[in-house]
């Protein structure tokens, strides 16, 4: 969530305290370095909690429907890999809260929860103006 941030004041590894404040449509992501040649820092995201739903009946269209709008119409950002949909989530119980939204479609999807770095879908940013 810290990527999101504008103004973001943080700690490197080697205890440099640094402050960005970066211009409107710029964001961070994992990977990325910034600086100069004196000093270059490499953002690295820490792994977060991520449910991941695959649907299994691809035929089956209404399932790729309700799926989108039940995660859009929470506003989640979404990453879109190897015919995957992942999301992050904010606490467990929202494992819960997602299980009832797909209980409709649950013998058509398969749905997972991991831990990992999670990169969102180019373009598919909910909060751009």
């Amino acid at each position: 969530m810290e990527l999101e941030k504008r103004i973001l004041r943080r700690m490197t590894e080697q205890g440099t305290d640094i402050g960005l404040s970066l211009e409107d449509g710029i964001k961070l992501r994992h990977g990325d370095v910034i600086g100069n040649e004196e000093c270059m820092i490499v953002i690295e995201q820490l792994p977060e909690k991520v449910i991941t739903v695959k649907v299994i009946n691809k035929d089956v269209r209404d399932v790729w429907i309700l799926l989108g709008h039940v995660i859009g119409n929470r506003h989640r950002p979404i990453s879109i890999q190897n015919e995957e949909v992942c999301f992050p989530i904010l606490a467990d119980s929202e494992i819960e809260v997602f299980s009832k939204l797909f209980s409709g479609i649950m013998e058509d999807i398969d749905m997972k929860i991991e831990e990992k770095i999670w990169l969102s879908h180019l373009g598919a940013d909910v909060h751009e103006p």
